[in-house]
């Protein structure tokens, strides 16, 4: 039972994201602790080394139940606002009191943020196969300011998809952005999953 929902996510069983997280959001803690999700925490230690200031607001994007802003919290980052597309994920993310502020969106009307609004934006764990696809990282991107900082991750499944890491070369390439950081290493340590970690700078 432990490994239903990891499995039918890697096995892309789900055409629409929202009906994986809304059977999923009970059980979905527990699962991602027990199997050690250690992603969260990876980007938020290499966002802390290029941040200067860890008061700055912080857009976790597609924030789920809030690990990722546990993890943010546990760097010493302290003001954190959150948008996903599942409200039962938003829900138990409400239940631990740890965000500014919290907003369920639909994708299909984008996303409910300002341009320029957020200087650090995350997307951990959020943007791969079976999930937020690539073409929403233009839109997450391009809410930076000058100089803003978007930390980010890839997992291996979607490593193995030439359009992902593709994306960033060419953001990189176009000179749109800096590369600070980027590093493969565990994703979910009792599956042998590895991840790509990084952190870039808005040009």
């Amino acid at each position: 039972m432990c490994s239903d929902f990891l499995d039918k996510v890697y096995k892309d069983e789900y055409k629409d994201p929202k009906d994986l997280y809304r059977e999923w959001a009970d059980t979905y803690d527990n699962e991602l602790a027990q199997n050690k999700y250690i992603t969260p925490i990876r980007t938020a230690k290499a966002l802390a080394t290029f941040a200067s200031n860890k008061s700055t607001p912080i857009l976790d994007f597609g924030c789920g139940t809030g690990l990722s802003a546990e993890a943010l919290l546990s760097c010493g980052f302290s003001s954190i606002d959150g948008v996903d597309i599942s409200s039962e994920m938003i829900e138990i993310a409400r239940e631990k009191d740890i965000y500014r502020n919290l907003e369920c969106f639909d994708p299909d009307k984008g996303i409910p943020v300002k341009q320029n609004e957020y200087s650090i934006i995350t997307a951990i764990g959020v943007i791969s196969v079976g999930a937020a696809p690539i073409s929403i990282f233009d839109q997450v991107f391009d809410l930076l300011p000058q100089n803003g900082l978007f930390a980010f991750s890839f997992n291996e499944h979607s490593l193995m998809v030439p359009e992902y890491s593709l994306k960033v070369e060419q953001t990189v390439k176009e000179k749109k952005a800096e590369q600070l950081f980027c590093e493969l290493g565990a994703h979910i340590l009792k599956r042998d999953l590895k991840s790509m970690v990084y952190v870039i700078k808005k040009l």
